[in-house]
C-alpha cells in the first residue's frame, strides 16, 4: 500500500510482431498490491496521441479508480477515471477484443491470444469490501507496457 491507497497494475506484455489469426488485442496480467490477480485483455496498442473509443487500449499511466453503477451494464463495476475524452473506461469480463471496445477486460484463464473465466465478479468484490474496510482511502491503477523481445506471444508458466 502506497500513501494509504490500495494499488492496482495492469502489465501489458506487446509482442514486435502482428498476430496472423487477425486478432490485434494486447494480453497482460493484473495485480493488486504486487499480487497477482488476473490476465487482461485490451484493443491493441497504436501509435495514436488519444485513445480512439473501439479500437485502441488507454495509454499507459496512473489512473485514479471508482466503484459505481454503470448505466450500460446495470451493476456495480470499477471506472478508471481521468482517461483523456472519456467519463471513465469501465473495467469489465469479456473474451476477444470483440469484446472490449478499448476497456481492459479480465478473465482467469489465457491462452496468450484470447482470455475465458471472468474476473469481473471477483475483482468487484476484492475492491468493494478494500472500500468497506477503508472508506476514506483512494484506488488506484498503473498500466505499463512490457514490450516482448522475442516476438511471440505471452509465455505462460
Amino acid at each position: 500500500m502506497v500513501n494509504n491507497t490500495l494499488e492496482l497494475k495492469i502489465w501489458r506484455y506487446i509482442a514486435n510482431t502482428h498476430r496472423e489469426d487477425g486478432d490485434s488485442n494486447i494480453i497482460g496480467d493484473l495485480f493488486i498490491e504486487n499480487t497477482f490477480f488476473c490476465y487482461t485483455l485490451e484493443d491493441q496498442l497504436r501509435n495514436k496521441d488519444q485513445k480512439v473509443y473501439g479500437e485502441t487500449c488507454i495509454r499507459a499511466g496512473r489512473y485514479k479508480v471508482v466503484l459505481d453503477m454503470s448505466n450500460r451494464f446495470k451493476r456495480i463495476m470499477p471506472r478508471l477515471l481521468d482517461v483523456p475524452m472519456f467519463e471513465g473506461i469501465r473495467i469489465h469480463g469479456g473474451n476477444t477484443s470483440k469484446d472490449s471496445h478499448g476497456c481492459p477486460l479480465v478473465a482467469f484463464s489465457t491462452d496468450g491470444k484470447r482470455i475465458w473465466g471472468s474476473a469481473e465478479k471477483e475483482l468487484t468484490a476484492t475492491l468493494l469490501q478494500w472500500q468497506k474496510e477503508n472508506p476514506s482511502r483512494e484506488i488506484w491503477i498503473t498500466i505499463e507496457n512490457k514490450f516482448l523481445s522475442y516476438g511471440g506471444e505471452k509465455r505462460i508458466v
